[in-house]
């Protein structure tokens, strides 16, 4: 008795840090709700391969894509929550309510925090044999209402939300296709099946530079550091025009708190390494970090700026 005692005062002496060590103890699966090759997948594998040697334990990607990100965001919504499984999430995972009807999760209520991973620009791109200045595209798309068909990578994704709030404030229309992630989008674009698109700056530029399809802005309010050539689309002539998609590690709501921290610690060790950073910059991620709690706010934050735009482009459903 006295030595279950002494054990039982010597746990309660430990400081948090040293019971999380207890966690984890098998792989990490990290769901990424798009199809490979998009900037969203090569976040997640940077991110998770450098969290990696700070937990112990590898962080195994899981592909499921569909529905806009949906699909995969349910997954780990209705996963046990004991940090096991998380989500590589965007602002798509939780205004998705607001634009769809019957989405199976709750993001509000099932969602948990861990931390950002960063922030960047979308860039507007085109397909081979359109107008190369943003003027030239505007007016080609307003001189053929509809017939213009605008990708994205999936219904209700932030890519197809830049679209939507692009082509309220250039006064067009388009048709709308939606792609089950970025690269079938591209895949198209490329091979001139459709006309226009919006996707993660570093996800378009090597096509851009080979001369395969056209790049007319990036959509934040200052030029991205990899191609500072490249206008914004407000110096390019669509003035006030800002949108800027994030990333970050969610889980399912409840996770132990032990856990959260050590993935939280281990994200903040991964975005402090100079290589991973000039690694996210390359896939136009601009790292940054946030405790769980002051993540959390964020989120909150960055959803009433996507809802306005949700609001304005006619698509909010309740």
């Amino acid at each position: 008795m006295k030595r279950r005692t002494l054990l039982a005062a010597s746990a309660l002496a430990l400081p948090l840090p040293a019971l999380a060590q207890a966690f984890p103890t098998k792989p990490i699966r990290l769901v990424v709700p798009w199809a490979p090759g998009g900037a969203t997948s090569n976040i997640a594998r940077i991110v998770g391969d450098a969290m990696t040697p700070h937990l112990g334990q590898p962080v195994v990607l899981d592909h499921r894509a569909g529905a806009g990100g949906a699909i995969g965001s349910e997954n780990v919504a209705k996963s046990p929550a004991d940090g096991y499984s998380i989500l590589i999430a965007g602002a798509g995972t939780f205004f998705r309510p607001v634009i769809e009807r019957d989405v199976p999760f709750d993001p509000a209520r099932d969602f948990g925090f861990v931390g950002p991973v960063g922030d960047g620009p979308f860039a507007l791109v085109t397909r081979s044999g359109l107008p190369d200045t943003l003027p030239g595209f505007i007016a080609a798309a307003r001189a053929r209402p509809g017939a213009f068909n605008m990708a994205s990578s999936g219904q209700g994704s932030t890519s197809h939300l830049a679209g939507e709030a692009f082509n309220a404030a250039a006064g067009i229309s388009a048709t709308h296709v939606p792609y089950r992630g970025a690269a079938p989008a591209m895949a198209d674009l490329v091979g001139g099946r459709v006309d226009y698109y919006f996707d993660a700056f570093s996800t378009v530029l090597e096509n851009a530079r080979a001369g395969r399809i056209g790049l007319l802005g990036v959509t934040t309010p200052v030029r991205a550091p990899q191609a500072p050539d490249v206008p914004t689309l407000i110096e390019a002539g669509l003035p006030g025009f800002s949108i800027a998609p994030w990333w970050g590690l969610i889980g399912p709501a409840g996770m132990p708190e032990g856990a959260v921290a050590r993935m939280s610690a281990a994200l903040e060790r991964a975005l402090a390494q100079p290589a991973v950073v000039e690694a996210l910059a390359a896939q136009g991620c601009r790292s940054f970090f946030l405790n769980p709690a002051a993540f959390a706010d964020y989120v909150r934050a960055e959803d009433v700026k996507w809802v306005r735009v949700i609001e304005q482009a006619g698509l909010r459903v309740r």
